[in-house]
């Protein structure tokens, strides 16, 4: 059977529900997410507890599924809502104390023009044609890998202002040691030649959001030092930049032209930074766009 959607998303919260024990309450909510991307998911109240963990759907969507495929995917997302219940309450309060997250708190660069009404309720700072939103890293012990955007009301009761997290946050981003290597050579791993390029990764060691690390100017000074020019930024994604010297023959145009090529084809929308260049000036140390 060719099953829609939102028959899908219909199906599986009945599923859910018939699923459910007593004292259980399953909501379908829908999260806007970076570069207005929504996420479908169902949240899991808990008997006397506050936190409502929350788990996306979208990803298992298939149009030839079944009765059947729905009711294995209930049953595992129910799972995984039943399994946030053994964490004790104080564990998953952390996050409400300031003092215990500070360094934690991290910020990723977002498009400012595509995130607008995300960014009307997150905090953030302007940054060239960019926002910096903050986020959280949280601790393994409560949820592996996992990161959480720190909205207003995070903001306002741990009574802090966006230049306080932008403080705490610059800091804790030299925690994370910055990556800058030739792209010739990630790509070998994969077979891939590329040799005399001249095009250069940057990042940080998670690989993860590592587009921000362009922010700090020490980082900026630094590759320019490493070229020993100035250099064009390509914003890959969100998560890494491609460096280009600039003695390098391409025109902005031509950046710019491939940029959004790659951008159209290669970019999953949630992951889009920027759809043009921007170039360091090593005599003025400034980044313009």
């Amino acid at each position: 059977m060719n099953m829609t959607y939102e028959k899908f998303l219909d199906c599986l919260e009945q599923e859910l529900h018939d699923l459910m024990k007593n004292g259980e309450e399953i909501r379908r909510v829908e999260v806007l997410k970076n570069n207005s991307v929504r996420l479908d998911g169902f949240s899991y109240r808990m008997p006397y507890r506050k936190e409502e963990p929350t788990v996306y759907v979208n990803h298992y969507y298939r149009k030839n599924m079944d009765m059947t495929d729905i009711r294995e995917i209930a049953t595992a997302v129910l799972q995984i809502q039943r399994e946030s219940r053994k964490l004790p309450s104080e564990e998953l309060n952390e996050v409400l104390h300031f003092d215990r997250m500070k360094d934690r708190i991290f910020y990723r660069l977002v498009s400012r023009e595509r995130n607008r009404e995300l960014l009307e309720k997150t905090p953030h700072v302007d940054w060239l044609d960019l926002s910096l939103v903050f986020y959280l890293r949280i601790p393994d012990h409560i949820i592996r890998n996992a990161t959480a955007l720190i909205s207003r009301t995070h903001m306002e009761r741990w009574e802090k202002t966006e230049e306080d997290l932008l403080l705490t946050a610059s800091e804790n981003m030299r925690s994370v040691p910055v990556f800058l290597h030739p792209l010739e050579q990630l790509l070998e791993e994969y077979g891939l030649d590329l040799s005399g390029s001249g095009l250069y990764v940057l990042s940080n060691s998670r690989k993860e959001f590592g587009a921000a690390v362009i922010v700090d100017q020490d980082v900026q000074k630094m590759c320019a030092e490493r070229f020993g020019q100035s250099y064009h930024v390509i914003p890959s994604s969100i998560h890494e930049l491609i460096l280009i010297p600039s003695d390098q023959e391409m025109s902005r145009n031509d950046l710019d032209a491939m940029i959004r090529d790659v951008n159209r084809r290669c970019v999953s929308r949630e992951e889009f930074l920027s759809d043009h260049a921007y170039y360091y000036d090593a005599d003025e140390e400034r980044l313009k766009f």
